[in-house]
């Protein structure tokens, strides 16, 4: 219900619908809070350095929602690209997500052997 788009003051079942559904703010907590007071990144619990998955990725992002700022994701296409944002990453102290296409994970990996239609090559 928006009574945004009305003049006047609310009719009495206005008053009644608006008064009578709760909130879907108020009813939830927000999942952002433990982390508002924490320093540094590394103060989630299990943290640590290399590939976070999870919950700890999870939590990673509502401390990066809390704090106020966007975890950034690079879209790498070989190790020259991929060194470039860990680097980047460890000299700024924060952390960066590596992600890869299809194609550019293929490139990166490098593809040995072919895929025919799922069947193993022998």
């Amino acid at each position: 219900f928006d009574s945004s788009t009305r003049c006047g003051p609310p009719t009495l079942s206005e008053q009644a619908l608006t008064s009578s559904v709760p909130s879907p703010r108020a009813a939830m907590a927000d999942p952002c809070t433990q982390f508002k007071d924490m320093k540094s990144y590394w103060d989630i619990p299990g943290m640590k350095a290399g590939v976070v998955t999870g919950k700890v990725a999870w939590n990673l992002l509502q401390f990066c929602k809390a704090k106020g700022f966007a975890l950034p994701a690079f879209n790498c296409t070989g190790s020259s690209s991929c060194n470039a944002v860990l680097e980047a990453a460890a000299k700024i102290g924060m952390p960066a997500y590596i992600q890869f296409s299809e194609g550019g994970a293929c490139f990166f990996a490098g593809k040995g052997l072919p895929n025919d239609k799922g069947k193993l090559q022998a």
